[in-house]
């Protein structure tokens, strides 16, 4: 199955456009193909699942976290909005999720499209772009980025990112680990290929938020197909997890709603006929 119609229409516009000036292939670094993650689906993949990330919460955001990972020890969804077919947002989109990330560059905007799960579009700015005085937050972020040419050889091969105005809800992964809810992350994201092996990306991502005691950086790489078969997946067309009234249920495969704990209350069915006794 071909990519969704999104990155079709992207790819489409990014290659048909007029006026855009032409691309120096020369300059650019080759970051073709597909990108997958090398490790797992944790924010710090150098980490265990749940609490032994060990980010360096406020206590208040600390309280939050475990609150989540433990209505999820229940069988609850705990604070996972992608549970509810939310996209992940940044910087949780950069984990990549099973379908892989296309990269493409012009000159004056890098597009990085994602497969999976909601095909959606990352567009870096490059063209020297200021910060607008107001940006409408979006779940992919507004994103300035910047070419380095860093060992000297005339040929860029560091994209340096920064991205504001992120849109919630959203979290680090699964987990739950919160950001602050009043939405001012800002997110810096280094690019470059390993040295030693060209089918490496190496993203070093740095995260400010007001729910953190200190920046935290964590170190991604993602390993390259150069031949690569585009998916497609669609959160909606498989979608068993329902939260009502805050409260986690869980669609069975014939249709029934099912309690995701032991003890779980059914939902309030006053606006519904009550069956026969």
């Amino acid at each position: 199955m071909i990519r969704g119609l999104l990155g079709i229409a992207v790819v489409a516009s990014i290659l048909g456009a007029v006026d855009a000036p032409a691309l120096d292939q020369s300059k650019y670094p080759d970051w073709k193909g597909q990108w997958n993650r090398k490790g797992g689906g944790t924010f710090d993949p150098s980490k265990p699942f749940g609490l032994a990330q060990r980010p360096p919460l406020t206590a208040e955001y600390q309280a939050i976290f475990e609150a989540s990972v433990a209505d999820q020890a229940a069988g609850g969804q705990g604070n996972n909005p992608m549970a509810g077919c939310n996209p992940p947002a940044m910087p949780r989109m950069m984990i990549i999720y099973g379908l892989g990330m296309e990269i493409v560059v012009t000159p004056d905007t890098t597009y990085m499209l994602f497969g999976e799960p909601m095909n959606q579009v990352r567009r870096i700015f490059t063209d020297g772009r200021s910060w607008p005085e107001t940006i409408e937050p979006i779940s992919s972020g507004y994103s300035i980025g910047q070419w380095e040419d860093s060992d000297g050889d005339g040929r860029y091969d560091l994209l340096s990112i920064e991205t504001r105005a992120i849109k919630g809800p959203r979290s680090y992964d699964s987990s739950g680990m919160p950001f602050h809810k009043d939405g001012k992350t800002v997110v810096r994201e280094r690019f470059y290929l390993d040295k030693a092996n060209a089918d490496i990306l190496i993203n070093e991502t740095t995260i400010e938020d007001s729910a953190l005691t200190q920046p935290w950086t964590v170190t991604r790489r993602y390993h390259r197909t150069r031949d690569p078969e585009w998916l497609e997946t669609i959160c909606g067309e498989d979608q068993h997890q329902l939260r009502i009234d805050g409260e986690d249920y869980f669609l069975s495969g014939d249709g029934f709603l099912m309690p995701t704990r032991k003890g779980q209350p059914p939902p309030d069915l006053r606006h519904f006929g009550q069956p026969a006794r």
